[in-house]
């Protein structure tokens, strides 16, 4: 069949039945629009999909609609020429239909989604879905307003608060944050007990401190036993003649040399070894004959660096005389020189590192010869409350203070000293280490407000605390409460957006009210001014009234939902704007046709 003859019978169809002509045409075309949008072929529709702006998609449906009238008209034309000029003929006018289809639709939408969904946009730089996803990892829900940042979202769920449509998960979300907090303190204990409050991290510290002084103490003395008080342990009178000579080589191996006019006190040290030495019993009148206990040995290394500490001129060459005392220990026992075994020399060293560490917790000293004792402080801390009757609450303030945002100085050192002394791995250091994350997240049993909570962590994390929490917890640890202090930023209002009299909002109520009065009151007096009797117009008012209390309260109901069991806006899906551009195919006016006149001969005039 010819395109003239399907023509004349869709004229014949169209005549003996109108309407369902027309609704099978417009079928067609609705259903071409929609396939097209699902397809990925229409402009209007994937800039709606992909998020684009009002204008974008207008641009696209006028596009979409001058494309498919232009394809519409060519397929009606018999020849080329025709098709031509068919196409060109409804190429206008599709994208004038197109661009008010898609006007329509996006318009419509637009007002369908804000008073039944609420606000679709979200703040510069922020993605809804990563919020909402890192949320989910402790257990938390965003309304909308959490997740998009939207300031018009957040007065709309302000105005939903007010009326009392969010207070449901409004509970259930402060729940999971008390839940969240509960559950980041378990991960952070491992297979360690949980302490039930924050100053209970410090009920056991101080016995625990104290039982590792005193066992440094005996352990110390137990090795001195076993090796320098040991009598039988005997130092080569060879050896101990030789250690002057050994210093000296050490002295020169260092490039110093001892001036007795400006380094007094290294000239003091040196006649002071001599003297020691000089001071040994002489049976045979020759010191390389006597055998010196290793206990009067010690005791003159000992003497050495309680007498002449290295400060000032000489401190280079008391330093220098006291590595060589260490060294020359070492060598004897490496030579044979000693009669014990080389158990006897570990032992040595195990009292003399066990007596250093003892008296740095016992008696810690501000310097260290010339130099400042970096550590004094924390020494200082933990010596008081070892030797002071506390309470854990004092404990606690006494080596942090009273922020885990901006701790006490040195507390990083202090840090690092309760670590070495408690152990990585005992239940006390796992206690303080949970103290924090609950004086981060909480004050006292109540949980602190997200605001706060982030404001915490942000500067234990990056702030002055930093190196503190570096002590206190691993990379991944302090990755997970990063991610935390966003979820707490996102729980926080946008401050932008903040009410803070919700006069507005408390006002809503009675101004919904009186619009509801006004509508009644119109209806009623049209309807009077229409010819209904007062009754009737009553009526009329009591029914528009109802569906104007119905429409809002649907209308609140399905904001709230949507701010709660849908956080993330779900972008236009672009099939609208398309229904109405394939709709509108059959009211295109078609071009009409004229038969081609071919003259032979004269042209007619």
């Amino acid at each position: 069949m010819s395109l003239s003859a399907k023509s004349a019978q869709g004229d014949a169809d169209a005549e003996a039945y109108p309407y369902s002509h027309l609704g099978g045409q417009i079928a067609g075309g609705v259903g071409g629009g929609i396939a097209l949008a699902k397809g990925g072929l229409s402009l209007a529709a994937n800039a709606a999909q992909a998020g684009k702006g009002w204008l974008v998609r207008l641009l696209g449906g006028s596009a979409d609609g001058a494309i498919a009238a232009g394809l519409y008209g060519a397929g009606s034309g018999e020849n080329a020429r025709e098709r031509v000029e068919g196409a060109a003929y409804n190429v206008p006018i599709g994208a004038g239909f197109g661009l008010a289809g898609e006007s329509l639709a996006t318009g419509g939408g637009a007002l369908y989604r804000r008073a039944f969904q609420g606000a679709g946009d979200a703040a510069p730089g922020v993605n809804p879905a990563a919020n909402v996803s890192e949320a989910e990892q402790f257990g938390i829900p965003l309304s909308r307003a959490q997740a998009t940042r939207s300031v018009s979202q957040a007065n709309i769920e302000d105005q939903l608060r007010s009326q009392g449509d969010m207070q449901a998960f409004d509970q259930a979300q402060r729940a999971a944050l008390g839940q969240s907090i509960d559950d980041v303190q378990g991960r952070i204990a491992g297979q360690q007990p949980r302490i039930a409050g924050q100053a209970d991290a410090y009920d056991t510290v101080p016995g625990a401190l104290r039982g590792k002084r005193d066992g440094l103490k005996a352990a110390s003395q137990d090795a001195y036993e076993a090796s320098v008080n040991n009598p039988d342990v005997l130092v080569s009178g060879d050896a101990v003649r030789d250690l002057p000579g050994f210093i000296g080589q050490r002295l020169d191996a260092d490039q110093i040399v001892v001036d007795p006019m400006y380094h007094q006190g290294a000239s003091r040290a040196l006649k002071f070894i001599d003297d020691y030495i000089g001071r040994l019993p002489k049976e045979t009148g020759d010191v390389s004959g006597v055998q010196a206990q290793l206990r009067w040995i010690e005791n003159m290394r000992s003497s050495v660096r309680k007498n002449f500490p290295p400060m000032g001129p000489d401190a280079p060459a008391l330093k220098s005389i006291s590595r060589a005392l260490d060294d020359w220990t070492d060598d004897i026992f490496e030579r044979g020189l000693v009669s014990a075994s080389d158990d006897v020399l570990a032992e040595l060293k195990t009292a003399r590192s066990k007596w250093s560490e003892y008296k740095a917790m016992a008696e810690p000293r501000r310097k260290q010869g010339a130099g400042l004792n970096p550590r004094y402080e924390a020494q200082a801390r933990l010596r008081s409350i070892v030797d002071k009757d506390m309470s854990p609450e004092e404990v606690g303030k006494l080596l942090w203070g009273t922020s885990v945002a901006s701790p006490k100085g040195s507390a990083f050192m202090t840090a690092q000293e309760l670590k070495k002394h408690l152990g990585a791995d005992s239940p006390h250091w796992s206690g303080i280490r949970q103290s924090f994350w609950l004086r981060a997240t909480r004050a006292g049993d109540e949980t602190l407000n997200p605001s706060q909570i982030a404001k915490n962590l942000d500067g234990m994390l990056k702030g002055d605390g930093r190196a503190v929490a570096n002590v206190l917890f691993s990379e991944e640890e302090r990755k997970m409460m990063a991610a935390y202090a966003n979820v707490m930023r996102a729980m926080s209002p946008n401050r932008s957006g903040q009410n803070f009299s919700n006069t507005a909002n408390r006002l809503m109520p009675t101004l919904q009210k009186y619009a509801q009065g006004i509508v009644t009151a119109l209806a009623a007096g049209g309807g009077h001014m229409g010819g209904l009797g007062p009754l009737e117009s009553l009526g009329l008012g009591a029914i528009a009234g109802t569906a104007t209390r119905s429409a809002g309260a649907v209308a609140r109901t399905s904001r709230a939902r949507a701010a709660t069991t849908r956080p993330v806006p779900v972008n236009p899906s672009g099939t609208g704007g398309a229904t109405l551009r394939g709709g509108s195919l059959p009211a295109l006016p078609q071009q009409e046709r004229r038969p081609l006149e071919i003259t032979v001969g004269r042209q007619r005039p």
